[in-house]
């Protein structure tokens, strides 16, 4: 319960945006290389970092954003690199001494920084599942951001991650509120979280982006179920940034939920010319997925041989990563719609990851296609 509890509240903060600065050319400057970031633009990002920080040495902003840069990376890379991840340490690590010390001429924005480096850092720590290390930086983030907003109430894209804490910390289970308590000294707030995020996608500031992604994320979830509501803001964020799949691989899952898998299928377009203008680290991942739901829209729409096709053409893609056992379940799909149950059984007998294997579970009960309908979830690699 607690390690559930900790993944899908405390540890979705993501490092808000930049702060609004108190230099105006600072604030410019972070518009412009937050813009390189989701467009996943990698050499210019890092070279805009670099810049930043020569720009403007001690300030907090050229470490943290060089941090963010390199973390990219290393996600992009396959979260496997350890020399990648000890330099994104170090980057954090100056960002956060900077901060310390900017506290004493800027309270506000060396308490807004802080934050953010112990946001970013949790959030690096859970993508790795280090979930009880996690927490407390996650907890550090809140304290500081608290801090910045009450010295500098103008300061809304601090309100980034306070509002996702108390979205997600209203979500926990009863029995694990007292446990945000604790840690936090609050329990979440729905209603305040959302309206918290909304404000800071409505503003000017540069973390407005963020507040929409995070907000296209959130609406698209069972509990909110605003599917025509992510959707519009995922439009905005992929024709705004055509080289980062994640925002249209989005609104293929999207498109899914709601049931229409004709747009999905529009939106993946495995043979697109948008797969051209990604950088080549993501090109490949992208790609599988984009494959991987046309193959289940057209499973789930009885188009059983195109369904076969793709899964056969995703299956000599190298390294599809999270799609194997994904690849597994539909195949095993594919023999059940055949009347091949023995083939079935077997097939689904061998689907270990947690997502589609409960899934199998429930086709070993009830063959597909009377079985369920569900779509693999979107995740937040590819």
């Amino acid at each position: 319960m607690v390690r559930a509890t900790i993944r899908n509240a405390f540890l979705l903060l993501l490092a808000a945006g930049p702060a609004a600065a108190a230099r105006p050319e600072l604030e410019r400057e972070l518009s412009v290389l937050m813009d390189l970031f989701y467009d996943i633009d990698f050499d210019a990002a890092r070279a805009g970092a670099d810049a930043l920080a020569a720009r403007h040495p001690g300030h907090p902003a050229g470490p943290f954003y060089r941090g963010v840069s390199t973390y990219q990376r290393w996600v992009a890379e396959g979260m496997r690199s350890t020399d990648t991840y000890r330099a994104f340490e170090a980057d954090l690590d100056a960002a956060e001494l900077a901060a310390r010390s900017l506290v004493a001429d800027d309270p506000a924005e060396g308490h807004y920084y802080w934050g953010a480096a112990a946001g970013f850092r949790a959030r690096a720590l859970a993508g790795q599942r280090r979930f009880f290390k996690a927490v407390p930086e996650a907890a550090i983030s809140v304290k500081h951001l608290k801090k910045a907003i009450s010295l500098d109430p103008t300061l809304d894209d601090a309100r980034l991650g306070i509002g996702m804490f108390h979205y997600f910390a209203s979500r926990m289970p009863a029995g694990a509120r007292p446990f945000a308590l604790l840690l936090f000294g609050e329990t979440g707030d729905r209603k305040l979280g959302l309206e918290e995020i909304r404000r800071v996608a409505r503003g000017a500031g540069a973390a407005r982006m963020e507040a929409r992604t995070v907000l296209s994320i959130i609406l698209a979830k069972d509990d909110e179920a605003d599917w025509s509501g992510s959707d519009l803001l995922l439009a905005e964020l992929m024709g705004r940034y055509p080289r980062n799949p994640l925002y249209r691989l989005r609104r293929v899952f999207v498109a899914q939920r709601r049931g229409d898998l004709e747009a999905a299928v529009g939106f993946a377009d495995p043979e697109g010319t948008w797969l051209a203008k990604l950088h080549p680290t993501v090109r490949v991942p992208a790609r599988a997925w984009a494959l991987y739901r046309v193959a289940e829209c057209r499973l789930l729409q009885g188009r059983r041989n195109e369904a076969a096709r793709r899964l056969e053409a995703l299956e000599v893609l190298a390294d599809p990563k999270d799609l194997r056992d994904w690849i597994l379940l539909r195949r095993a799909n594919l023999a059940d719609a055949a009347g091949r149950r023995d083939e079935a059984r077997r097939l689904y007998h061998r689907v270990k990851d947690r997502a589609p294997a409960a899934l199998a579970r429930r086709y070993l009960e009830v063959p597909f296609p009377a079985g369920p309908q569900d779509v693999a979830p979107y995740f937040s690699g590819y």
